[in-house]
């Protein structure tokens, strides 16, 4: 039997916030950008979501049901990034086997080290969450179960700073009464489907599974064949009760995109402003090919008109790259194709995908490799002394706008 934690740093961007700022301790706070822009939030902290804000929604709407006290800031993104990496770096001294799933989440097989916590699960994650709190002012809440769906759903029920074990061979037990929307896997379009079934607990799937699995239904495999999309959701929330994973070392999580957009202040039909502003989205997309050793192949470029019609373009580069000269080359190429002169846009965005981690030593012979070091030493610059230390002529236009936020 393994022992799984499923670690989730609460409201990780504003806690960051309030950890550097204590003085935004007991405020409402929103991260996604200031008061009356229009973008949408994303992250708010708990003081906010007793108000009814929550994350995706639009910045305007947030600041009409929030008082004048409380607080809105753009974020910080990169710091995020570093107090990430301060939390997993502490994960790995508890544990080799971590898989960092999200910014703010990772799993951990802990079973080989429990020896060293008297085989005492709650008394490791305790000291886990104790270390976080004093080394980086941040409270985590902490699952543990015998299989990670079962971890995932403790950790989100007892937030903030919870830790919630669910006994080895309770796992039926804990999931019974628990709504199908807790049960990690299953998107939002399909608890409808289970709902006209009668279906709203976890427990009800279970019974529902059970009771068709000797039905003609049960063995339907066609599309759209009577009941069988929802016997397998189904069967699969029945697993979440008995299933244990056996591999104890994961592999590292891979993206499959990395896209950053922009929602201006203001609709913008300004060539130049649009130019520096992808050529900034497209450098944060880089940076985090080279903070995570990717090269992507494909480029698209959305942009977004003042009715909220939404175009895209992509193309294919000549080889898989990080750098901004190759992806911003195309990005800009797609950007033409996809604006009128004199025509208002209100968003403009690029995503990278395609990946593929690097493979080969750069040796700085070609330029390609030059380029690549070059970055590598702006990334680190701008890592120690801030964004705004060193950057690219093309993104001064956009300085000091409300826009930019490295």
């Amino acid at each position: 039997m393994r022992t799984f934690f499923l670690l989730d740093i609460d409201c990780f961007f504003a806690s960051v916030e309030m950890a550097l700022h204590p003085e935004l301790r007991g405020k409402p706070l929103c991260i996604g950008g200031a008061r009356g822009d229009r973008g949408i939030v994303s992250c708010p902290n708990y003081e906010a979501r007793k108000y009814g804000v929550r994350t995706a929604m639009p910045l305007r709407t947030a600041a009409r049901l929030l008082g004048p006290e409380a607080v809105f800031m753009p974020g910080n993104y990169h710091q995020y990034d570093q107090y990430a990496e301060k939390v997993m770096a502490i994960l790995g001294d508890f544990t080799p086997d971590v898989e960092q799933v999200s910014v703010d989440e990772a799993y951990m097989d802990v079973t080989g080290c429990l020896h060293f916590w008297g085989d005492d699960p709650q008394r490791m994650a305790q000291a886990m969450k104790d270390r976080i709190q004093r080394e980086c002012a941040l409270s985590v809440s902490i699952g543990i179960a015998a299989n990670k769906v079962c971890a995932k759903i403790a950790a989100g029920l007892n937030k903030p700073d919870g830790l919630l074990m669910v006994p080895a061979g309770g796992e039926k037990a804990f999931l019974l009464p628990l709504p199908v929307e807790l049960v990690p896997g299953i998107g939002v379009k399909t608890f409808p489907k289970l709902h006209a079934c009668g279906i709203r607990t976890a427990g009800e799937a279970m019974a529902y599974a059970e009771r068709m699995s000797s039905t003609p239904e049960a063995l339907s495999t066609t599309r759209g064949g009577g009941q069988s999309p929802v016997l397998s959701l189904c069967r699969y929330i029945a697993s979440c009760a008995v299933r244990c994973e056996k591999a104890a070392v994961f592999h590292p999580h891979v993206e499959k995109s990395i896209s950053r957009d922009r929602t201006f202040s203001r609709d913008t039909s300004d060539p130049q402003y649009i130019r520096a502003t992808l050529y900034y989205l497209t450098e944060r997309c880089c940076k985090t090919l080279r903070q995570d050793a990717l090269t992507a192949s494909t480029v698209s470029v959305r942009v977004r008109f003042t009715n909220f019609t939404t175009v895209q373009k992509q193309a294919v580069l000549r080889a898989a790259s990080s750098n901004e000269e190759d992806i911003f080359g195309t990005a800009v190429r797609l950007l033409a194709q996809l604006l009128a002169p004199g025509i208002l846009i209100r968003l403009v965005g690029v995503k990278v995908s395609n990946l593929r981690g690097t493979t080969q030593l750069s040796l700085g012979v070609t330029p390609e490799e030059k380029f690549s070091a070059l970055h590598h030493r702006l990334d680190g610059l701008q890592s120690r002394y801030g964004y705004a230390t060193i950057r690219w002529g093309i993104t001064c236009g956009i300085a000091g706008r409300r826009e930019e936020h490295p």
